[in-house]
């Protein structure tokens, strides 16, 4: 183990800024005055949910590069699963991604998909040239996600100076429009930026003309306080200069807060969310995009097709190599399932109502049918005759049937897992 006490005292306390503890003083009474918290910006986008599966996803370890038709598929499940906007692809990297962004960007012209098409770059010339020949040899309307750290431990390891910063913002957003790219400015590391820092390089962004900005949670390091206060001190800044801005949310998973975090943007008036299939991605992964569309659509923010959000999960755990735990919320193996008794007693009750609905929410928070499942009531060594009851009323078996309960259930507690369908059965048909 390696001794690192005061190897960098000279560094001071001040190389990274806390908005998770700012808020008090930042905003003391909850949104600025005259500053509305869900602001109606002329021309807002449409579509809160920008996926960042193909640029930020393939940046997990271990995952799985897919080939150039398997991201045409993930393209069609995430218009299928109402996904508007997408990170696809950093076209600077080299020559051999330009061409495979182009053919991404022919693709979603052709098939006449309603998807903005986002690309990442540097603030260097290059990077965004590459994203402008995707809009000239493509011809379509494409969007440059340029980014740029601006934390004062970014700008100590890079040595960079905030001059430096302020340059290439101012840069990057003429050469942007000399490209024919929509220019949106990413702030690397926001969240650990100070208040500053940060307000210098919303000056310049201001004389750049920006009209849309993310700030990222780059390290996962946020707490969903420190997002509201950064959200609102930073869309106060902008309102008092006169200077509408839409605001976006890029956020990492490094503390489990990603979508905690991401929620609270969205309830803070981001005009777009970014997360990643499965919350893919490097460390501890993005924002959860599938658990942002489940958690949107069943509090009304939106209408999403919950069926086609698992098939796309499921290819993509295919094509990447990304296994989905059987925890997983909504899209896990075991998410629908219960063997507990009393669980099984108000299933089988709601199941003999005759109201799916109730059945789906009378022991969980997300209907199974909206995602193509149904309630599973398993019969092992934890149940008790509800689960058998339950089992023999679903599949038209004669549920009172002593014999068939008394057999049942003394098998399933002498096993060491759940009885399959095909065991039961085989129980029921010895019993006869």
């Amino acid at each position: 183990m390696h001794d690192t006490t005061g190897q960098h005292d000279d560094i001071g306390a001040d190389i990274w800024f806390n908005w998770n503890t700012a808020g008090a003083a930042t905003d003391p009474a909850g949104p600025a005055p005259d500053v509305p918290a869900h602001p109606a910006r002329p021309g807002a986008l449409t579509g809160v949910f920008f996926d960042e599966t193909l640029r930020d996803g393939l940046q997990a370890p271990n995952v799985r590069n897919p080939s150039l038709d398997e991201k045409l598929a993930l393209v069609d499940h995430m218009v299928r699963a109402g996904v508007r906007s997408a990170d696809l692809g950093f076209p600077g990297s080299d020559p051999a991604a330009v061409q495979e962004c182009v053919e991404v960007a022919r693709h979603v012209a052709a098939q006449g998909h309603p998807l903005a098409l986002g690309y990442a770059g540097r603030t260097h010339p290059a990077d965004i040239h590459a994203i402008g020949e995707i809009a000239q040899r493509a011809q379509v309307p494409v969007e440059a996600y340029v980014f740029i750290g601006v934390s004062p431990i970014r700008q100590y390891v890079e040595d960079w100076d905030i001059a430096t910063i302020q340059r290439h913002v101012r840069e990057a957003a003429l050469t942007c429009r000399h490209e024919g790219a929509e220019f949106v400015l990413v702030l690397e590391d926001a969240v650990r930026c100070t208040p500053e820092v940060l307000g210098r390089v919303y000056d310049a962004a201001i004389e750049a003309g920006a009209a849309r900005l993310t700030l990222c949670d780059t390290v996962g390091a946020a707490v969903p306080a420190g997002t509201r206060a950064l959200l609102r001190w930073s869309r106060a800044y902008f309102a008092d200069r006169g200077h509408p801005v839409g605001f976006e949310w890029h956020g990492h998973n490094d503390r489990g807060l990603a979508l905690a975090n991401s929620l609270t943007a969205l309830a803070e008036g981001c005009e777009r969310v970014h997360g990643t299939i499965l919350g893919i991605g490097e460390r501890a992964g993005n924002a959860s995009l599938d658990q942002l569309i489940v958690n949107s659509h069943l509090d009304g923010h939106g209408c999403y097709d919950l069926d086609a959000l698992r098939a796309y999960a499921a290819y993509a755990s295919d094509v990447l190599g990304v296994g989905i735990p059987q925890n997983y919320p909504a899209l896990g193996r075991d998410v629908f399932k219960t063997s507990a008794g009393v669980h099984a007693s108000a299933i089988l009750k709601a199941h003999r109502k005759g109201n799916v609905l109730v059945k789906d929410m009378v022991y969980s928070a997300v209907p199974a049918g909206l995602l193509g499942r149904e309630q599973e009531v398993l019969v092992d060594e934890a149940s008790g005759t509800n689960n058998v009851k339950y089992w023999l009323t679903v599949h038209g078996y004669d549920s009172e049937n002593p014999t068939y309960l008394k057999k049942v259930l003394a098998r399933a507690k002498a096993s060491r897992g759940p009885l399959t369908d095909e065991q039961i059965r085989q129980i029921i048909a010895t019993a006869e």
